[in-house]
């Protein structure tokens, strides 16, 4: 893994200008900072970047990475994550999603698709129309929200991978629209699964009393991995991905407001964001998308009407 013109010696610490290069392949919470100061040195002393591409390895796990770069406004750092593309193999995705994990892991390649913002499908030409339907289908099973490109020799357009703005916590309206989409995909796929992650949805009409209880059970699911409020968990709850549009509380509501909730694994975010008042997306009730494993629609319900007070959840 190589990044411009800095290299880290992972053992050591030691800052080297000229290659960021993680020799164990592994940019994980350990050089969290020194990464990311790393590559802002760079910018300091070679000027500023449009963009900066961060390949990983096919056995990455794509969720310390991104942690680290999704920074704290108030860390006043010039960098931020705008998105994670995954690139897929058309011609072995379908058995690498096969590969089993027990009930506390979750497969590299599923792992990456579930994380993932963007995906291209490559080396379409080396399978049929039959087994492209068939990993079409087992990718949205895993992650209906991120955005799916075909193609071969890896021909993209530019767009499709940068300025994704996927982590932009004030666009209500995209996020909207976007759960939207959730929705009926996660749902025309769900009897499909095979490889234990899935999308769950959960939505509710009623604006919440104070953001409190909302939060708490965020941070218990993310962070005890278990459902807030009932017992028996006998598998832990592994969340990947964690997408929410939500009313504001009650006693802070204004016009075209709402609450974007984005999680990573153990990382989330609360931001106030807005939706234009002629936008087709003002009708969108509070929701929660959720993807993962050991992911269960019952017991996100019964959780979420126990710790969170709301009304016409379902």
């Amino acid at each position: 893994m190589n990044l411009a013109r800095v290299s880290i010696n992972i053992p050591t610490r030691t800052l080297y200008e000229e290659w960021l290069e993680l020799r164990n392949g592994c940019l994980c919470c350990s050089v969290k900072d020194i990464g990311v100061k790393a590559i802002e040195n760079l910018m300091e002393k070679r000027g500023k970047f449009d963009y900066i591409l961060l390949e990983t390895s096919g056995l990455a796990d794509p969720g310390p990475i991104a942690s680290m770069f999704w920074l704290d406004d108030g860390l006043g750092s010039e960098l931020y994550l705008d998105g994670i593309v995954a690139l897929v193999d058309a011609k072995h995705i379908r058995e690498y999603l096969g590969e089993e994990k027990d009930n506390t892991l979750v497969n590299e390649a599923a792992k990456q698709v579930a994380i993932a913002d963007r995906i291209i499908i490559n080396k379409n030409d080396l399978v049929t129309e039959n087994e492209m339907e068939l990993i079409r289908r087992d990718i949205q099973s895993i992650n209906s929200a991120a955005d799916l490109l075909e193609t071969e020799r890896s021909r993209i357009p530019i767009d499709f991978v940068l300025d994704i703005q996927a982590y932009d916590v004030h666009d209500a309206e995209s996020l909207a629209q976007q759960t939207e989409k959730i929705e009926h995909l996660s749902s025309e796929h769900a009897h499909h699964l095979s490889h234990g992650v899935q999308t769950i949805c959960i939505h509710f009409d009623d604006q919440l009393d104070t953001i409190d209880d909302l939060e708490t059970w965020v941070q218990t699911l993310l962070w005890e991995k278990q459902w807030p409020g009932l017992e028996n968990n006998r598998d832990e709850v592994i969340v990947l991905r964690l997408k929410g549009i939500i009313q504001p509380p009650k006693n802070t509501a204004e016009k075209g407001k709402r609450l974007v909730i984005q999680g990573v694994q153990d990382l989330y975010d609360i931001q106030e964001g807005f939706i234009q008042e002629d936008s087709a997306a003002t009708h969108v009730r509070s929701k929660l998308v959720l993807i993962g494993k050991n992911l269960d629609q019952d017991k996100l319900f019964a959780s979420f009407k126990k710790s969170v007070p709301a009304q016409y959840v379902y």
